[in-house]
């Protein structure tokens, strides 16, 4: 069954972001069709770029980033769920992607995004231009 990694982007106390992940990985769960892993940001704590090459290299020094490229190797397809802060979204989100590289590409990505009147869609506005640079495939719901 293909894995489905599904990220809870926010890491502020008392975050929104929590349970609306919950509620998404019920969904997800219902549908059936993914062997979920869950990933909160919060709990990865990755630090802010800790590594000293490039991530395209795949030369990494850092456990966490080891365990953290194996994660997403292993995920077949990939949903953020994302608040939007200040019209765009959080540097936990950005951070975590830029630890790596080729373990992206060619991911199906999808968002669930929340905040804002826009209700996020400007986060995912700007997180769709990172994740076709990584060579992933942003998709859009049924809604």
């Amino acid at each position: 069954m293909p894995s489905l990694m599904i990220v809870v982007g926010s890491t502020r106390p008392g975050r929104a972001g929590l349970p609306i992940t919950q509620w998404f990985v019920e969904q997800a769960r219902s549908h059936g069709g993914f062997d979920i892993t869950l990933v909160d940001l919060a709990e990865l704590d990755l630090p802010l770029l800790d590594e000293p090459h490039i991530p395209r290299l795949r030369q990494y020094t850092q456990q966490h980033t080891k365990e953290w490229s194996a994660i997403v190797d292993a995920s077949d397809a990939v949903v953020l769920v994302t608040p939007e802060y200040n019209f765009g979204y959080p540097a936990t989100i950005k951070n975590a992607i830029d630890y790596l590289h080729q373990e992206w590409h060619h991911k199906p990505v999808g968002f669930v995004s929340y905040g804002g009147v826009a209700a996020g869609t400007r986060a995912v506005q700007q997180l769709k231009q990172v994740m076709t640079t990584l060579r992933m495939l942003p998709v859009c719901s049924k809604g």
